[in-house]
């Protein structure tokens, strides 16, 4: 648990810098595209979750983004080597499938959930050739993390049909993930340099 415990202050002052501008950024976004509340606050609790994924895996920020590839292409490796390390690989990501059902019916398809998953996990893989260890056990254990969110999903809304009224747009997740990139990127860091 010594993993878990290492990142919990860094998550907590990631998120805590993160939160103005992401605050100022989902309100800008409520008025110009979401026009719910409800709506803005779905979207808030998965902006969040975005953060928090990004913190805890640490691709690089403005300040911090060098090219030093440090990359692993052999499969199943890794996951002997540290299989606490995969699990908690695995659960990161089943709240990233769980959610995305939920909000968006786009994603009620197996497919298109499984296929974010593993989209969100090559984005943080490829970034963390400016920071970290590219590795594919990573990608591997965040794509069956977001499955098995799926899957949880789906036995939530068989037996909540209620939950199944969400929807949002192409423009609405589009807007959230690219809110979450500038917000961790290039805000987040400005604020924990300020502060």
């Amino acid at each position: 648990m010594s993993a878990v415990a290492a990142f919990v202050p860094i998550l907590f002052r990631d998120l805590a810098a993160a939160l103005p501008p992401l605050a100022a950024g989902l309100l800008l976004l409520h008025f110009l595209l979401f026009r719910e509340w409800k709506k803005t606050a779905r979207y808030a609790v998965f902006a969040l979750l975005l953060c928090a994924v990004w913190s805890v895996t640490a691709p690089p920020d403005v300040f911090s983004a060098h090219y030093a590839p440090n990359v692993n292409l052999i499969p199943f490796v890794g996951m002997a080597d540290a299989p606490l390390e995969t699990v908690l690989n695995v659960l990161l990501f089943v709240p990233f499938g769980l959610l995305l059902p939920l909000l968006w019916r786009h994603f009620r398809d197996g497919r298109f959930a499984v296929l974010w998953g593993f989209t969100l996990s090559l984005a943080i893989e490829l970034g963390q050739l400016f920071s970290g260890i590219t590795d594919i056990d990573d990608l591997i254990a965040n794509t069956l993390g977001t499955f098995l969110g799926y899957l949880v999903a789906c036995a939530l809304l068989l037996r909540r049909p209620s939950l199944a009224k969400t929807d949002g747009t192409v423009w609405e997740r589009s807007a959230l993930v690219v809110l979450v990139f500038c917000v961790m990127f290039f805000l987040a860091p400005l604020v924990r340099r300020l502060f």
